[in-house]
């Protein structure tokens, strides 16, 4: 059996440990309360569930959430069988309790004081500083809710989305009060705060959690560089296209591509079965081994062909433009096109990739680096501007991607235009030009 930092994570002969908010994952059996003590009910139950909770951390560390079984928490933990079923109906409850107990308390250190004491930026950036080095200090932990949570179904991924709702009115009061201007629209602080996770759930997924401490002051910087629009952003309502009807395909390759973002937007990438596309392709399963080894194979090369597709839309629509802002805009109208015209590829790349593991987050990675590539032109013009500020741009856009095509599909995602300019252009080139651009007026 594999170990965690040293830590056998059957939890026999462990001699060192993983550390989690519940303890070290190695003493875990330690701690087991001894029989014959008259213990209160509720303290026997605090001290099993934060033995699961911590048995969970340690295991989903090593193994991933999908790979985890009830049996591995018991094995770790030393928690009876009886006794976590006493607590939780299967290993999904288990971990949106821990969840729970340990976001809970970090979004409460941050909001919590905010509720009798209005906001300073002081104080909003002494708490950001405390949860990003706790995230440091508890990266295990972190990575199990903010990484491996994608692959735990969707009651999981809303759990952690709730999350954003709460930093939501903090982060707009704290930017009012740093501005002196209370007009920050919902939409630009949810695409700030979808730009900073995305950074962080980067460094996370790719075991480089150290460099969020650093990077702290940049991705303060950046959120601080955005005033209110100066005139209200204009949403377009462009209408939708036509359903493209059955799967359709050039080879049957590219029929298996379009089959498995098909069947993935309905059933999620976890459940999606290799039988499930060869019945939405009409193909055989043979013919589906011809082409790709096995299901992940499968999605790293529909995230390449989505992409693809995407950037070949992209890139004519911004060289069309006469000015870099301008092109910006030609940008985002010819991606959202794509968006809208191929809603199963872009669910399957703005959403459903989190569930499909690292290899898949790094296939879309390398897509975002190659649009953030278009920001170059910007950095020329004003060179002044946070150097952290590409990447967190490119995640605020893909959060509004994301959030766009949980909530109305993406079918609608014209109507994001004119905010995913505003957001890219404001710290190169100011607010009124930014607004003036992504609104489609000639400067």
């Amino acid at each position: 059996m594999r170990t965690v930092e040293g830590t056998d994570i059957a939890g026999r002969g462990a001699t060192t440990t993983l550390k989690t908010p519940w303890g070290d994952a190695g003493t875990l059996r330690e701690r087991k309360l001894q029989p014959g003590r008259r213990l209160p009910a509720e303290e026997v139950a605090r001290n099993q569930r934060e033995r699961l909770y911590a048995a969970m951390v340690a295991v989903v560390a090593e193994k991933g959430y999908e790979a985890t079984r009830v049996a591995d928490l018991l094995e770790l933990s030393g928690v009876s069988r009886s006794a976590f079923y006493d607590h939780f109906k299967d290993k999904e409850e288990c971990l949106l309790a821990a969840l729970e107990a340990f976001v809970g308390p970090a979004i409460d250190s941050i909001v919590g004081e905010g509720e009798d004491h209005p906001p300073t930026e002081e104080r909003a950036r002494e708490a950001f500083e405390a949860f990003v080095q706790l995230i440091v200090d508890q990266a295990a932990a972190a990575r199990m809710c903010f990484v491996e949570i994608y692959a735990a179904g969707p009651r999981a991924v809303e759990e952690i989305d709730r999350t954003t709702d709460a930093f939501q009115g903090f982060v707009a009061a704290t930017l009012g009060r740093v501005r002196g201007d209370e007009r920050m629209p919902p939409e630009l602080v949810r695409a700030l705060i979808g730009g900073v996770r995305k950074v962080i759930h980067t460094r996370l997924y790719r075991g480089e959690e150290d460099e969020l401490v650093e990077l702290v002051p940049q991705m303060w910087d950046w959120a601080l560089a955005y005033p209110p629009p100066p005139t209200p952003l204009r949403r377009p309502r462009n209408k939708p296209p036509a359903n493209a009807g059955p799967v359709q395909g050039y080879d049957p390759a590219e029929r298996i591509l379009r089959a498995l973002a098909s069947v993935v937007a309905e059933k999620g990438y976890p459940s999606t079965t290799i039988g499930d596309v060869a019945a939405r392709a009409s193909i055989s399963l043979s013919t589906f081994y011809a082409n790709f080894a096995d299901k992940e194979e499968a999605i790293l090369a529909a995230v390449d062909s989505g992409s693809a597709q995407m950037l070949a839309t992209t890139l004519p629509a911004f060289r069309r433009a006469s000015d870099w802002p301008h092109q910006v805009r030609g940008a985002f109208a010819g991606m959202f096109a794509f968006c809208a015209a191929e809603p199963e590829y872009t669910r399957l790349g703005a959403v459903d990739v989190y569930a499909a593991g690292k290899r898949a987050l790094e296939q879309r990675d390398q897509v975002m680096e190659s649009m953030e590539a278009l920001l170059v032109p910007g950095y020329q013009l004003n060179p002044g501007v946070s150097p952290i500020a590409a990447e967190a741009i490119g995640g605020a856009i893909y959060s509004m991607i994301y959030d766009q095509v949980k909530r109305s599909g993406a079918e609608t995602m014209g109507e994001i235009v004119p905010l995913a300019t505003y957001m890219t252009l404001a710290p190169f080139v100011g607010a009124e030009e930014a607004c003036t651009v992504a609104n489609g007026e000639k400067g």
